[in-house]
Formats: structure tokens, sequence, C-alpha cells
């Protein structure tokens, strides 16, 4: 009788610790509303935003080979391992396939810029130096470039061109999101 009285106060404490270490925030996580507070978190953002680009997907990687192989500037031969045969043929170019990493790594750049966008008014509210306001401004209309060429990307390799505007209602085009 001991032993099961033991057991279960071992196991109710377990149970005790497991809920409450689910609630706990990781150690590096910054919450939301304390995540950009001063004119350099805004600096740092837009830091981030620039290090997303370097993604292996994006310039050094898929987003200049895929469109090379879409433009025929690369030719199937017999032999050819087909990697990229979907591809190149234009057929079933969805986000889903293994090659199109692009996809995901256009929209973490997207992300970031509306996680930015979102926050920096709070900061813009709370700032009085002149100067520091044109770095706000400065760093906003940074994230909305980054944003616009992230987005301009994806509709280059994701959007088929239409001629009529039927055509445009009928054909599938990439999500705009404005907020993160």
């Amino acid at each position: 009788m001991i032993k099961k009285f033991k057991l279960y106060i071992l196991l109710a404490a377990v149970a005790f610790s497991c809920t409450s270490c689910l609630d706990k925030m990781p150690e590096y996580a910054i919450p939301f509303d304390k995540s950009i507070q001063t004119v350099d978190d805004v600096n740092l953002a837009v830091i981030g935003i620039y290090d997303t680009f370097k993604s292996s997907a994006l310039y050094s990687g898929s987003l200049t080979l895929l469109p090379d192989l879409q433009t025929d500037f690369v030719y199937g031969v017999n032999g050819n391992t087909n990697t990229y045969g979907d591809i190149w043929r234009w057929k079933d170019i969805l986000a889903t396939n293994t090659n199109i990493e692009v996809y995901a790594a256009l929209y973490n750049v997207i992300n970031r810029c509306n996680f930015l966008l979102d926050r920096v008014d709070g900061v813009r509210n709370k700032t009085t130096n002149d100067n520091d306001l044109d770095k706000i401004d400065q760093c906003c209309g940074e994230a909305y470039f980054a944003r616009a060429l992230a987005y301009s990307e994806l509709v280059k390799l994701f959007c088929k061109a239409y001629e009529s505007d039927e055509d445009a209602a009928n054909q599938l085009g990439v999500i705009l999101t404005e907020h993160y």
C-alpha cells in the first residue's frame, strides 16, 4: 500500500511539473509585444531581413538556376538525370515540389518584412529625435523594397502570363500578405 501511495505521489509530481514546463517560453525567445522597442531594434530587424536573402535557396542557389531553366538557357539532352525536368517543361510547378525551396525562402523574407512593418509604429510614436525618425523611415523603405523584391521573384517564378482579364481570374497567383 505504501509503495502504491509513493508511486501516485511521484506520478502527480511529474504530471504537475510537465504542465508547468509546457507553459514556459524558450530561453532565446522574445515575446511579440516586447520584440521591437528601439531604433536599434528596427535597424537589427532590417539586418535580419538582409540575412534572410543569404539563404542557399535564393541568389546563390535555385533562384538563379530555375529562371535559366524556364527561359531555355538550358537544354535537355539524352541521358540527363531529369532532376529539373518538370521546371524545364513548365509542368506541375507547385510549392510542394522539392526543388522549390525558393518559395519558402521568399516568404520568409516577406514575413520578416511584415513583422518589422507591424511593429515599427510603436517605435515611431515614442521617438522624438529627427535623426532617429529618419533612420526609421529609411529602415521601413528598405523593408518595403525587400518585400517588393521577394514578391517580384515569386511572380516571375510561380505565375503564368495571361492575356485577358478572364484568364487572370482563372489562374493561380501568389499570396499577398500585409501583416505578420
